[in-house]
């Protein structure tokens, strides 16, 4: 791989990480309402969920592009444009507010939801349909990408979770600001997808 597809690949993988999402709102949330240690099954619950999704992300996109070949030319335009889409809703998006009642979820509670969070399941597929699976088929590579944008994405989770309360008042004070910033870092990721 190429510099260039490195940056683009960590420049989408750490803005999609650290910006606003369920999980990363989710562990603010928790976090911020019960404390580090009540939180811990959420956040374990949420890690191992992630880990297992990006290896069935890995594996449905290497299987796909396997299968049909040709269909890597459309799934870096859609990646494009699902990038496209985030930076829009990133840069229109009001400053994070936080709401949590009861008690922490469970272990697998955030085990489970990882299933239905639409953000990371196209988070795995783009990263891999348009910064890996057009340069390598290895599927040796596949599974080292998948486990590493799980961790990106734990770490992700992790820095929201120690930010706390704190994270959130700067959301607050700054937030138009750092969603531009952002988005606009994300349509450069875009442009950079065909480069």
């Amino acid at each position: 791989m190429t510099s260039t597809i490195i940056s683009g690949f960590l420049t989408y993988t750490l803005i999609t990480a650290l910006t606003p999402g369920p999980n990363n709102i989710l562990a603010l949330s928790s976090v911020n309402q019960y404390g580090f240690r009540r939180s811990t099954r959420v956040l374990l619950g949420m890690s191992l969920g992630f880990l297992v999704l990006m290896l069935v992300c890995g594996a449905f996109t290497f299987t796909l592009i396997n299968v049909l070949p040709a269909v890597t030319r459309w799934l870096v335009w859609v990646g494009a444009a699902y990038i496209l889409w985030l930076a829009w809703r990133i840069a229109t998006s009001s400053p994070v507010t936080s709401d949590a009642d009861g008690r922490p979820l469970s272990f697998w509670v955030s085990f489970w939801l990882q299933f239905a969070n639409v953000k990371i399941i196209l988070y795995g597929i783009t990263a891999l349909s348009a910064f890996v699976l057009p340069h390598t088929q290895d599927i040796f590579w596949v599974t080292v990408v998948s486990i590493l944008l799980a961790v990106i994405g734990c770490v992700g989770n992790l820095l929201w979770a120690l930010a706390g309360h704190l994270f959130q008042s700067l959301f607050r004070k700054h937030g138009r600001s750092v969603n531009l910033v952002l988005a606009l870092l994300l349509v450069y990721c875009a442009v950079r997808m065909f480069f």
